[in-house]
């Protein structure tokens, strides 16, 4: 449940979404991450995992293979994302983002991987901008990243990332939270008192659930629910707030996104002849976070 903007909510009704295991996010007028509440978790495995944690993020062994991973995540999604689009446009892109990809392995310090990051960023960006119409002058990430200090969007395509990029760090913290790992402990991106370093590291892999259902919304080819001028107003400050029934729209996008199913390879659940089963999008984000505590525990010797 996304509560944006002012508003009342009982505790009664929190109680009972809470026993629902219903993630309850609230979130301000421009889209930003305000907290999230979900059900208090007592477990000694939870316990054990925390702990494991915070040696594994010790052992800058573990830390670099980690952080060779969530890299090599991500920009395997992004090239899977823009392949699924066939345009031809993205070819350049996607070979590029592969060279990327290719030279994670040989790298040997963090910050070279962070140049790798950036680098393919750029990239990606500057090609995907190119997916929506000048209309939104959509230009670059301005106000963009679910960290950044300069939050506030001043066009609506930014905005839509934002408020989508907060939604789903708030749907990764849960997990996080539910398998007792401290999200405030990182093992790749800065630490940051404002910030949940652990959810940024996860969610990586899969902002490109939000930045489909952004590009889904405003192609014009979406004839039935084009966004218009009436859906997003400027403030005096030049910030974007959002209409409620754009928002409406939106969320309910990205939660059929969050639910549809793909292959993957699962331990568990019914499998194809090629041994990869079903999941949604959300169940293997849950996955993810699962397979990382038991790597700190040593229970899995590989992501």
């Amino acid at each position: 449940m996304v509560i944006a903007g002012k508003g009342y909510i009982s505790t009664d009704a929190i109680e009972l979404l809470s026993d629902h295991n219903v993630n309850v996010i609230l979130l301000d007028s421009y889209g930003y991450l305000a907290c999230n509440m979900t059900r208090a978790m007592v477990s000694d495995t939870a316990t054990k995992y925390r702990m494991g944690q915070y040696d594994t993020f010790r052992d800058p062994a573990k830390v670099l293979f980690l952080q060779r991973e969530s890299l090599k995540a991500k920009l395997e999604s992004q090239i899977g994302f823009l392949q699924s689009l066939q345009r031809p446009e993205l070819r350049d892109c996607v070979e590029g983002l592969q060279r990327y990809c290719d030279r994670i392995e040989e790298q040997k310090d963090k910050r070279d991987l962070l140049r790798i990051e950036a680098g393919a960023g750029q990239l990606y960006f500057r090609y995907y901008t190119r997916l929506f119409d000048s209309k939104y002058a959509f230009n670059s990430r301005r106000g963009g990243g679910i960290k950044m200090s300069n939050r506030y969007a001043s066009d609506v395509i930014n905005a839509l990332l934002n408020y989508g990029y907060s939604v789903l760090a708030a749907e990764i913290a849960k997990f996080v939270h539910g398998f007792g790992l401290d999200p405030y402990y990182g093992f790749f991106h800065k630490h940051d008192t404002s910030f949940q370093a652990l959810v940024y590291d996860l969610i990586e892999p899969f902002r490109w659930l939000v930045e489909y259902c952004v590009y889904k919304i405003a192609s014009d080819t979406n004839h039935n629910h084009p966004i218009t001028k009436r859906d997003y107003a400027w403030t005096k400050e030049g910030r974007i707030v959002l209409d409620d029934d754009l928002i409406r729209r939106f969320l309910e996008l990205l939660e059929r996104k969050f639910q549809s199913e793909r292959p993957y390879k699962f331990k568990h659940g019914v499998k194809r002849r090629d041994g990869l089963s079903m999941c949604q999008e959300i169940t293997i984000a849950k996955i993810n976070v699962h397979e990382l505590a038991e790597y700190c525990v040593g229970k899995e010797k590989q992501l």
